[in-house]
C-alpha cells in the first residue's frame, strides 16, 4: 500500500510538471483536476471473483491548500458520459462540505484552493446516467 500511494504521488508530480498547456482558471475558489492515472511497467492482473461487491478505496494527502484524491474501485472503468447505463462504467461525484462541485472521470484528482479551516469531502462512485452505485466515500481534511 505505501509503495502505491508512494508510485501515486511520485506520478502526480511528474504530471503536473509536464502541462505546459493549462487551461486558465478563475482567480481564488476551489477547483478540481482530474489527473491521468500512469500505470506501472509491470502489468498486473487482478483476479476477483464474479460475485464479490465492489468497494469504493479512496487515498488521500493534503499538500498546503490542495488535497490529492485517489479513487480505486475493483473491475471498474472511469468513463465520460454516455447514452446508456453500463454495469461497471462511471465517474465520480466530488462534494465539498456539502456542496456538490462536479464530475470526475478519471481515479486520481487534486482539490485545489481551499480555505484555511475544516472542510468535509465527499465522493460518491455513480453510473454513466449518473445514477449512485451506492458506494461513497467521506472524511475531512484540515487546510492549515
Amino acid at each position: 500500500m505505501n509503495h502505491r500511494f508512494i508510485l501515486f504521488f511520485l506520478c502526480v508530480a511528474w504530471i503536473l510538471t509536464g502541462c505546459s498547456q493549462d487551461k486558465p482558471r478563475p482567480e481564488g475558489g476551489v477547483h478540481i483536476i482530474p489527473l491521468q492515472v500512469v500505470e506501472k511497467q509491470n502489468p498486473t492482473v487482478e483476479v476477483i471473483s464474479q460475485t464479490q461487491k465492489r468497494e469504493l478505496t479512496v487515498s488521500h494527502h493534503v499538500r498546503g491548500q490542495n488535497v490529492y484524491v485517489e479513487c480505486y474501485v475493483p473491475s471498474f472503468t472511469f468513463r465520460e458520459r454516455a447514452v446508456r447505463k453500463i454495469n461497471g462504467e462511471g465517474h465520480v461525484r466530488v462534494s465539498i462540505d456539502g456542496e456538490r462541485m462536479e464530475d470526475i472521470y478519471t481515479a486520481a484528482f487534486i482539490v485545489k484552493g481551499l480555505e484555511k479551516g475544516h472542510h468535509q469531502i465527499l465522493v460518491e462512485v455513480v453510473h454513466n446516467d449518473s445514477t449512485s452505485y451506492d458506494m461513497k466515500r467521506s472524511w475531512n481534511v484540515l487546510i492549515k
